[in-house]
């Protein structure tokens, strides 16, 4: 079950699904995608940002304390289902004749790899996400012109080509746990008892 990193280990493994997928082309170095707010690339070509954080009220379980898989003793709350948007952007660092076509080029194929996954391979999988159970699952989402500019909060930089995620099945283990009540270990039975009130 994942632990309170798995916000970052999202992001941080679809990074590392798409370094797999796009160096050295359309990208040279695996350096040059990470996670990073688009605003401010550094020197990232491609940035990955989580821009929206959703609590899933109904997560499919029921609600309350289950027993540990990994201690017996205890029983634990049931964990935190999330779903998250991520913004892909593409970051050219080539003069402004090749900026664009380099920017489309690296936008188009970061498409292409995370439409052809429909969940994180396990592989890259980083953290406490790697031990999750339950596919990661990937879609890329419909991102209206209004929601685009809030994401970039209106800021006088040009917006860069880019689309958005939505990463779901995302749980967050609970720290709220009590004793587990005591297990019946031994049954004991009287069946001499039983035996001679049958003889009667």
């Amino acid at each position: 079950m994942s632990d309170y990193t798995a916000i970052y280990e999202v992001g941080e493994s679809i990074a590392n699904l798409l370094r797999s997928e796009m160096v050295p082309e359309p990208i040279a170095k695996k350096e040059h995608i990470g996670i990073c707010e688009p605003q401010s690339p550094e020197d990232f070509q491609l940035t990955v940002w989580v821009y929206n954080i959703e609590v899933i009220k109904d997560s499919g379980t029921r609600t309350g304390f289950h027993p540990d898989p990994d201690n017996p003793m205890i029983e634990r709350f049931s964990p935190m289902q999330l779903k998250l948007q991520l913004l892909i952007s593409a970051h050219s660092k080539a003069p402004a004749i090749q900026k664009y076509s380099d920017e489309y080029r690296m936008i188009g194929r970061a498409m292409q790899a995370l439409r052809d996954t429909p969940s994180i391979p396990r592989e890259f999988l980083v953290g406490s996400l790697s031990d999750a159970t339950d596919p990661v699952l990937l879609e890329i989402k419909k991102l209206e012109n209004e929601e685009l500019s809030r994401i970039w909060n209106n800021s006088n930089k040009t917006i860069r080509p880019s689309f958005a995620v939505t990463v779901s099945q995302v749980f967050i283990r609970s720290q709220r746990t009590r004793t587990a009540a005591p297990r019946i270990a031994v049954a004991e039975f009287d069946t001499k008892q039983k035996t001679n009130s049958a003889r009667k």
